[in-house]
């Protein structure tokens, strides 16, 4: 069937905002880009894809014109909520359900629609977030009840955080939060030597930690989109520049301060917690992700599914193959549940990850470097890079296993 030029820039635009609605709810480029490529196929349509994590380039052939467009894009999180309404809209409009005014109508709806998540569910997800990644962890009660504190204060202080990252406070936020949890992290210690501050920021900082955003970079290098992977990479690098300097001026600050010492000793947080508190750290996802109320439940399922498998291949098969399982086993059950529930797959893998990814590893290295201590910060990063890469292998493996419903 050929297309006449009207109906051809009805598609075309479609697609275009399609694509501005799938980078500004996190897919990652080679989920867009081939999620772009086979819409354009269905609605029999020549035209190539790049997306950069801040541009979008995009060229159409009909007949002999070439139609070029280039968009200027912020780099956004992961809201899977959004994603899987986009997802709704997008199917809607290829059967012919809605046209393509009136889904680009529902595609600008989707994303000026407010957080669905209240000011107190965030404030409430970084305090058990800071507690559940502190019983992983492996802290005392007496971190615990610190990270409980500090949590607190950085979800309250997270509700100042500029939306856009554009701004000097936008573009220095982690720094600053970095500052906050560590001079008060070393205020306690000064008053309770027998803290562990190292336990007691990371599990504090955790939500800022860009492991899903390196796992994500890597994931692009690896399917040949080294221009985005690479930008994506360095952006990671840099947040976690910002955040391992914000400590270290935290620290400083707080070497200042002069309180009297108090000796007490914590016992060691038993196992037992771990599976206590784990539902619940799984269940934070749901805040981080800004998912649907209708989608906790299986939210929280990938989360726990994540860390179980890769926690018993792990005391099997060491960190590295115990990361590859994981990710393997995340990869094909995400894909299974996309088929069986007819929703994105991104839906089940991302909270199945987000108790995997190297995040804190990265920051363990820079601190390293902080320390001077060269050979132990390029030691924890390569070993950050492994695990990410294992991570990656894994999920690859997995679709291979599970064949994915559809790009997204």
């Amino acid at each position: 069937m050929i297309l006449d030029r009207a109906q051809f820039l009805r598609r075309v635009k479609f697609i275009l905002k399609f694509g501005r609605a799938l980078h500004t709810v996190g897919s990652p480029t080679h989920t867009l880009e081939g999620t772009l490529q086979d819409m354009c196929q269905l609605f029999g349509i020549k035209g190539n894809i790049v997306s950069l994590p801040t541009a979008i380039f995009s060229s159409f052939t009909y007949g002999d014109e070439e139609i070029t467009k280039i968009e200027r894009v912020s780099p956004m999180g992961v809201n899977l909520g959004k994603l899987s309404k986009v997802d709704l809209v997008a199917r809607e409009v290829i059967h012919g359900r809605l046209s393509y005014e009136e889904g680009s109508e529902s595609l600008d709806r989707i994303l000026t629609a407010p957080d669905p998540h209240g000011r107190r569910a965030r404030v409430l997800c970084f305090v058990f977030s800071a507690a559940g990644f502190m019983v992983l962890f492996g802290g005392s009660w007496g971190d615990f009840y610190a990270a409980i504190v500090i949590g607190s204060l950085i979800g309250f202080l997270s509700l100042f955080q500029p939306v856009q990252s554009i701004g000097l406070v936008a573009q220095m936020f982690e720094a600053i939060i970095a500052i906050v949890a560590s001079f008060i992290a070393y205020v306690f210690v000064k008053m309770v030597p027998s803290l562990n501050v190292g336990v007691i920021i990371l599990s504090s900082l955790i939500i800022f930690m860009p492991g899903l955003f390196i796992t994500i970079a890597i994931a692009e290098i690896a399917t040949q989109n080294l221009t985005s992977g690479t930008s994506r990479l360095m952006g990671g690098v840099m947040i976690l520049l910002k955040l391992t300097f914000g400590v270290f001026i935290g620290a400083k600050l707080a070497s200042y301060v002069h309180l009297p010492s108090f000796y007490f000793e914590f016992s060691k947080i038993p196992d037992i917690v771990t599976a206590l508190t784990l539902p619940i750290t799984a269940l934070m996802s749901t805040v981080i992700f800004k998912a649907e109320k209708s989608d906790w439940g299986w939210i929280t399922v990938a989360g726990i599914f994540g860390y179980c498998c890769s926690k018993f291949a792990t005391q099997s098969f060491g960190p590295e193959m115990g990361i590859l399982i994981g990710g393997f086993c995340v990869g094909a059950m995400s894909n299974v549940f996309a088929r069986l529930k007819d929703r994105p797959s991104s839906l089940f893998q991302f909270p199945g990850i987000i108790l995997l990814v190297p995040g804190s590893m990265g920051y363990r290295s820079l601190s390293f470097l902080f320390d001077r201590d060269v050979v132990g910060g390029l030691g924890t990063a390569f070993s950050m890079v492994t695990l990410a890469m294992a991570l990656v292998v894994g999920i690859f493996l997995g679709n291979i296993l599970v064949k994915p419903r559809r790009s997204l």
